[in-house]
């Protein structure tokens, strides 16, 4: 650490033993706790890291995502984790045919950048909204649709590669690689004796090709010397697959492929023996997908409410397909479906959905599919691990291994294991939920191993990865599968690429027969708040804390690591764990959007404070909160806005209680809230949000603009008496004050069952919280969205920016809010990368590294933009702060075009 200090900054080494162990976290059933945790930015400070742990003996391993399910991304030396906000950039051909990634963009993102050409990347893993471009290449990841056509292996273009002494190649550029022929002589001469050997010895060719006839991801990638002549090339597919055992992949271009823009899905219900008969009989009818879900995958999601409308009764025997097909027009598509349809129709199906081409319902069952491993993970017993195996077999193997495979899981007792998978490509996974505290089930656990692996090699030539990668649970078992002199082979490759050693030891090749029964996890139950969670990572592209503080997948493994300390240490963690895991928790729960069993990490936050006990009337807190801010805008007048701002990040960051003041903080909301004096027309009771109340308008703080737009649109707005006294209770939600909330919720909720007409909140937030409540309480936002006349807006800005805020994300937000901002704007942008800002309440205030971390990258996105829009008072002032351009209310948008 000290000798990086002098090249790297100090915030980028990680030494605190709690913030390691919250490193140390992925998804797999491993855990290893690094010594050091290395922050990287760009490839000049990689190859700094790899320069100084040559020089001092030390092994390494490199993390995208961390959503690796094998165990490759964790480390109990260094270990080097790829920057948040960096490694972002890319580059598409003019056709769309390629594509140039950096290794830190998510692949859903790579996606959505290919959108506009109607192309994708071909690896599609069920963890794609989630899994970097540097994980996706590093595992050759494939996924439902590619198979082995058209997996990173086989679309690869080429590549940038830090090799393990800091050698930078760049594959694309002749004159890199000439560099590397004088360079680097003996890698490259070594790599041809190697295509030599293998390609003189017809029985070992023959061996090669039936391996990577089917999908594998185990051991390193020898079809390379098959399908490649030139050392370069050879190099380069090597690189892909290799776990981050031979170098670090800066940067990969990609061939794209069609992404047919109709497509139809339809999920089949049968026995196992007529599925698997059926997805043979399908197979040459350019089929995108196939997955199979056994009678515990199933049952494992039946209970999503979405789902159940496909679902038939269920029983041990159940079994199901999801078929999907796409074709480049309607009527190409309607062809299939008729082809598909007469040949599902032979079979002895028990029931089957129809092709639908309905993208909402195919969202649905594709969820459920993608769901399976995390939802079953969340209904293990408390303190187990979850394990996922993963491999593939000739198409015609496939039932009888399945059979095996059952009889296999009765004698083992492993009575929940469910069966999944990619059938159409002979791929199937397993998972099982032993509890490695327990010995007996250790025990269990490495017989089941042994057995297994040789059942799938020995019976069947199967791969024991076949798209997850080989990591510390497969990578014992490597021998066996590729037999003594492939294996040999793979080690002189090793040796040729790191001869040290350095890069992530263990995986891949191990010459320790026990490596996947080591460091296994410790699941030490916390909270039923939390318990469920098997740490796959999908929640943390949307968590705003996750550049600088604790992820929530980082904040439950912590609270699960204090679980097993004591005494001084334990109080070191709660002293770190206060600001990482709790202070810059934004506790908004969008972390619960993307958690496939809906963990929100924020409730747990929550539960964690201490009761709040105050007993200040809720007028009086709204009062204290104007009169606060009506003397720092007093004090702003009289020194500057600027000078008052110094000061309190001076003082705030002395004593980080005191507030922050922000150029962007509002003028106090002065406004009287009267009700119309019109009467006669439709009513509505309007109920200020609390924000509402503290905060003025951006564009007229002389003006409240929801009433003035409701009465514009023909409505009279009457307010509830003693307005200042109600509270959704959100605020003390956030207190911990539960008494206060409830209470708050009954006030609220008698002026409810009061009020004859419609009743509406003027803040995302606030409404988002009554709802869960089971106040009926319309959202304005969304009232008005669906509501106002588009003939009455005009266009006034040419360009918008839209922060879609966690509570309408989480809620109300639809395509007819989008319809209504084009009616405002000639374009909309929605910054990428940015789905809660942060604010969270007052925390822009209290904890503004929240925001800022949160927002870091959104000036950039929307300089060119006119005004920006969002749907929470609160979060608009974060917003305005950090983009360079002034977000303001989406109801002021709607009353600033109001064009009569």
């Amino acid at each position: 650490a000290t000798l990086l200090q002098q090249h790297l900054p100090l915030e980028q080494i990680i030494s605190d033993e709690m913030l390691r162990y919250a490193y140390a976290t992925d998804a797999s059933m491993y855990r290893m706790l690094p010594q050091l945790v290395v922050i990287i930015y760009n490839e000049k400070e990689v190859v700094v890291v790899l320069q100084h742990a040559a020089a001092l003996g030390m092994k390494l391993t490199f993390r995208a995502a961390g959503t690796s399910l094998s165990g490759q991304a964790v480390s109990d030396q260094v270990l080097v984790v790829l920057a948040p906000a960096a490694w972002q950039a890319y580059a598409i051909s003019p056709d769309g045919g390629q594509i140039t990634l950096e290794p830190g963009i998510i692949g859903a993102q790579a996606n959505h950048y290919l959108a506009p050409f109607k192309r994708k990347i071909g690896p599609d893993p069920g963890s794609l909204a989630a899994a970097k471009i540097g994980g996706i290449v590093a595992n050759n990841a494939s996924g439902m649709c590619c198979g082995i056509s058209n997996n990173t292996y086989a679309t690869l273009i080429s590549l940038r590669v830090i090799l393990a002494d800091g050698t930078i190649l760049d594959s694309a550029d002749l004159r890199s690689y000439q560099r590397l022929l004088q360079s680097h002589r003996a890698l490259l001469a070594g790599l041809q004796d190697i295509h030599k050997e293998i390609n003189g010895d017809k029985a070992l060719v023959s061996f090669i090709q039936s391996k990577f006839a089917i999908k594998n991801t185990s051991g390193y990638s020898l079809n390379a010397f098959l399908d490649y002549s030139d050392p370069l090339k050879i190099l380069e597919h090597l690189l892909i697959g290799s776990e981050g055992t031979l170098g670090f992949v800066s940067q990969v271009t990609l061939a794209t492929i069609v992404d047919e823009e109709f497509k139809a899905l339809n999920i089949v219900f049968a026995d196992l023996a007529g599925l698997i008969k059926l997805t043979q009989n399908l197979a040459n009818c350019a089929v995108s997908a196939i997955e199979l879900l056994d009678a515990c995958a199933l049952n494992s999601v039946s209970n999503l409410k979405e789902l159940q409308p496909y679902l038939p009764a269920l029983n041990h025997d159940s079994a199901a397909i999801i078929i999907e097909i796409s074709a480049g027009s309607a009527e190409q598509l309607q062809e299939k479906i008729l082809i598909l349809s007469a040949i599902i129709g032979q079979g002895k199906i028990i029931q089957q959905s129809g092709f639908s081409c309905d993208t909402a319902v195919q969202q649905i069952i594709w969820q459920a599919r993608k769901g399976i491993l995390p939802t079953i993970a969340g209904m293990r017993p408390l303190g187990s691990s979850v394990v996922i195996e993963d491999v593939a077999v000739g198409a015609k193997y496939l039932l009888p291994l399945i059979i095996d495979l059952q009889t296999l899981f009765i004698k083992y007792q492993y009575t929940n294991a469910a069966i999944f998978g990619h059938v159409l490509a002979g791929n199937i996974h397993f998972v099982l939920t032993p509890n490695f505290q327990i010995t007996e089930q250790l025990h269990t656990y490495a017989a089941f191993m042994q057995e297994f692996t040789s059942l799938v090699v020995s019976r069947y030539n199967g791969s024991l990865k076949a798209e997850h990668g080989s990591g510390r649970n497969i990578a014992p078992f490597a021998k066996l599968e590729w037999g003594e002199r492939c294996w040999e082979i793979m080690w002189r490759i090793k040796q040729l690429f790191d001869p040290q050693n350095m890069l992530n030891p263990e995986v891949k090749l191990t010459r320790q027969n026990n490596v996947h029964l080591q460091n296994l996890k410790e699941m030490a139950p916390v909270s039923s708040l939390i318990d469920a969670c098997m740490e796959c990572g999908f929640c943390e592209v949307v968590c705003p804390s996750r550049k600088f503080s604790l992820s929530p997948r980082q904040s439950i493994a912590v609270a699960r690591g204090m679980q097993q300390l004591k005494g001084k240490r334990l109080g070191a963690w709660k002293k770190s764990y206060a600001y990482y895991g709790i202070d810059t928790c934004a506790t908004t729960g969008m972390c619960q959007t993307r958690c496939p069993v809906g963990i929100d990490t924020g409730e747990f936050i929550l539960s964690l404070k201490p009761v709040s006990q105050s007993t200040t009337a809720h007028n009086k807190k709204i009062s204290q909160a104007r009169l606060q801010l009506q003397l720092a805008n007093l004090v702003a007048r009289v020194i500057g806005k600027p000078s008052l701002v110094g000061i309190t990040k001076v003082l705030h960051n002395k004593f980080r209680k005191i507030p922050l003041y922000l150029e962007s903080t509002p003028q106090v909301q002065s406004v009287r809230f009267a009700s119309s004096t019109v009467s006669q027309l439709p009513t509505i009771l309007l109920i200020p949000g609390c924000p509402q109340r503290i905060f003025a308008a951006t564009l007229d703080p002389q003006q409240y603009p929801a009433q003035q737009l409701l009465e514009k649109m023909g409505y009279q707005v009457l307010y509830p008496q003693k307005l200042n006294n109600l509270c959704c209770g959100q605020l003390y939600h956030s207190l911990a004050n539960r008494d206060a909330e409830q209470r708050s919720i009954r006030e609220l909720s008698e002026v409810v069952q009061g009020s004859n007409g419609l009743v509406l909140i003027d803040n995302s937030s606030c409404s988002s919280f009554a709802d869960k409540s089971g106040l009926k309480i319309m959202d304005l936002n969304d009232f008005l969205a669906k509501n106002i006349s588009a003939d009455n807006l005009r266009q006034n800005y040419a360009k918008l920016a839209l922060h879609i805020d966690c509570s309408s994300a989480k809620g109300s937000f639809n395509s007819a809010y989008l319809k209504v901002l084009s009616r405002c704007a000639t374009e909309v942008i929605i910054p990428e990368g940015i789905y809660c800002c942060g604010f969270a309440g007052d925390k822009g205030f209290s904890t503004p590294e929240l925001n800022s971390s949160s927002l870091s990258n959104l000036a950039a996105q929307v300089s060119s933009c006119d005004i920006g829009i969002s749907f929470n008072r609160s979060c608009l002032i974060g917003l305005s702060e950090h983009s360079g351009i002034s977000y303001i209310h989406f109801v002021e948008l709607l009353l600033s075009c109001w064009q009569n």
